[in-house]
């Protein structure tokens, strides 16, 4: 009981030592990022200092309580009963929500996909409500949507240009190939390649 006790103490402490290390590396390569001018009050490093800060922090505290004494439950066991099933619906569903996620973003944009993720992850872990579950995924996906393209300025894909693609669709060009207007005037020559 001792030799499995400590097993696992040693392996907790190098899993989180990795961690920590991983903190460091993501501290010491964001520090050494190039700043640009171009780029107001956020720029790049700021996302990376916060998750290498909040790493570091996470990783310090559980090498802290590994060493003293306190271990986490074994792989397996949830409040003392063996669990020996897994949750195939659970695992199905977040698989159906991740597959439909990276194939659909890009034509309905991230607003709609999103929600439909969060709701799928929801309801995969355990989500009851289906009303209050929907209106919060759609919440937090606008959240989301519009931290990133107006906080940020990182644009997501907001799907509105696959519909308006869909109703106006525009003819495409070919290399060599000249525009003309309804007068039979060539407009202009795209040159090509």
């Amino acid at each position: 009981m001792i030799k499995s006790t400590k097993a696992a103490a040693k392996g907790e402490l190098v899993f989180t030592s990795f961690l920590f290390v991983v903190a460091v590396v993501v501290l010491v390569d964001t520090a050494g990022m190039t700043k640009s001018n171009a780029v107001g009050f956020v720029g790049p490093e700021v996302f990376a200092y916060m998750v290498g800060g909040l790493l570091l922090l996470l990783s310090g505290s559980q090498i802290i309580a590994v060493l003293r004494g306190e271990r986490g439950t074994p792989e397996g066991v949830e409040g003392g009963v063996a669990v020996s099933d897994p949750n195939w619906k659970a695992f199905g569903l977040l698989a159906a929500a991740l597959v439909l996620y990276s194939l659909l973003m890009p034509v309905l944009g991230f607003p709609i996909m999103g929600a439909v993720l969060y709701f799928m992850v929801a309801k995969a872990i355990g989500a009851k409500h289906n009303l209050r579950t929907a209106v919060i995924a759609v919440l937090l996906s606008l959240a989301i949507f519009f931290a990133f393209n107006e906080g940020l300025q990182l644009q997501l894909p907001s799907g509105l240009d696959t519909a308006e693609n869909i109703l106006n669709p525009v003819n495409e060009i070919a290399p060599g190939e000249e525009i003309v207007d309804e007068n039979g005037v060539v407009v202009e020559e795209d040159g090509g390649w």
